[in-house]
């Protein structure tokens, strides 16, 4: 009985481990990315991505820079910025979420229902 609490306890810190860098993974993915969004209307993008322009005055009101990405999603250019904390945080959420998917694959692999699963399909 004791050693099956044991074992309960080390999941659920294995699970806390894994899912809660994760999700401050993601949220550093998210808030580092800040969005500009400029109608086509009243300005027109550069044919090489690298600046933006008023479309009636031709003046620059954005110059895209290397940590910025320039898109044309129909009548709306898109400028994307990533923060310092964008590489921060596709660094932990890639590694947390490989363990995670590692936590969720080793639940199920020791689960009763996959073991009736397999046998059931003759696995």
């Amino acid at each position: 009985m004791y050693g099956k609490r044991q074992g309960k306890k080390v999941i659920r810190i294995l699970w806390a481990i894994c899912v809660i860098p994760l999700i401050i993974g993601i949220i550093l993915l998210t808030v580092s990315t800040e969005t500009t969004e400029y109608s086509t209307d009243e300005y027109w993008v550069a044919q090489d991505y690298h600046h933006v322009y008023e479309r009636y005055s031709g003046q620059i009101v954005d110059y895209i820079e290397d940590n910025e990405t320039c898109k044309i999603d129909g009548d709306t250019i898109i400028v994307q910025k990533r923060g310092g904390g964008y590489l921060w945080g596709g660094i932990i959420t890639g590694f947390f979420g490989l363990a995670t998917l590692g936590c969720i694959w080793g639940s199920i692999s020791t689960s009763n229902w996959w073991f009736e699963w397999q046998k059931k399909h003759n696995f």
